[in-house]
């Protein structure tokens, strides 16, 4: 019986995981050993052995130390899901886009910046969505529609110290994630309440995953060596899609039990060396 470490994630695995212990730690209250070709997870309420980890921790800005356990688990060998150099690669939002571009997707930010006041020297069309650094759930975003909001927003981006990204707004139709978990797939139809497309969510809708969707996600599976992927789109008023963003911890929420099976199936796979 493997003893399987959940990070951060959903209370549920038990029930998928069956056959083996299954102990949930939160990164941020954990602390992580490895000794005699082990791995030891300590928290408050005591110490267990990890043998496989399935790694939930996501919608947060990463700190060094989650970088530093990813480091670990690689090193020590342990089976992750998704693997611990996959999640590595995507480890923060800029690292995702240039791994995206890197297999041949094409990504949305028209303009990248790296220090103080380079943004005086952009004059970015209108209006344009704004990123700073690696926040999630709509942090960090804000929406320049006129020249004095693109003055004011420039201007509270001087106090971030991190990277900005700019990027052309688009009069979208819907959101779309496709989900891939193995050689399964599956995609989402998604309206938010306000221009951020994939926050508040009002409707959803599980739909047929199209062609160009499940090609470019598969795309992004293959390079990455990824488990588990969701690539989120927006489709314009022209039925045109526009890829944003992949995320490795992609939330399953709305998403068919399959999907939750299949997750658990690879995991068991990696433990039991199937």
């Amino acid at each position: 019986m493997a003893s399987i470490i959940v990070v951060n994630g959903e209370q549920y695995w038990p029930k998928y995981l069956t056959g083996h212990e299954v102990h949930y730690r939160r990164l941020q209250t954990s602390k992580w050993l490895y000794h005699e070709n082990r791995l030891w997870v300590f928290d408050a309420s005591g110490v267990v052995r990890a043998d496989a980890v399935l790694w939930r921790l996501g919608a947060v800005k990463p700190d060094e130390s989650h970088r530093s356990v990813l480091e670990l688990i690689r090193f020590a060998g342990i089976p992750c899901v998704n693997p611990a150099r996959t999640l590595l690669r995507g480890y923060d939002r800029l690292s995702m886009l240039a791994e995206l571009r890197e297999a041949g997707l094409t990504v949305s930010p028209d303009t990248i910046a790296i220090g103080e006041n380079l943004l005086d020297k952009v004059d970015p069309p209108l209006p344009s969505v704004v990123k700073v650094g690696n926040f999630h759930g709509g942090y960090g975003k804000a929406l320049a529609e006129t020249e004095t909001a693109w003055s004011d927003i420039k201007d509270l981006t001087f106090i971030s110290n991190d990277y900005v990204t700019l990027e052309k707004y688009i009069p979208y139709v819907r959101d779309i994630r496709c989900l891939a978990i193995g050689d399964q797939m599956w995609a989402m139809s998604r309206r938010g309440a306000r221009w951020k497309a994939n926050i508040e969510t009002q409707e959803f809708q599980v739909i047929p995953v199209p062609e160009t969707l499940r090609e470019q996600t598969q795309v992004a599976m293959n390079h990455l060596n990824a488990d588990i992927l969701g690539l989120d789109f927006l489709e314009d008023e022209n039925g045109e899609f526009i890829l944003l963003e992949s995320n490795d911890i992609p939330g399953l929420s709305g998403f068919p039990e399959d999907a939750l099976e299949a997750l658990a199936r690879i995991v068991r796979e990696r433990v039991e060396g199937v």
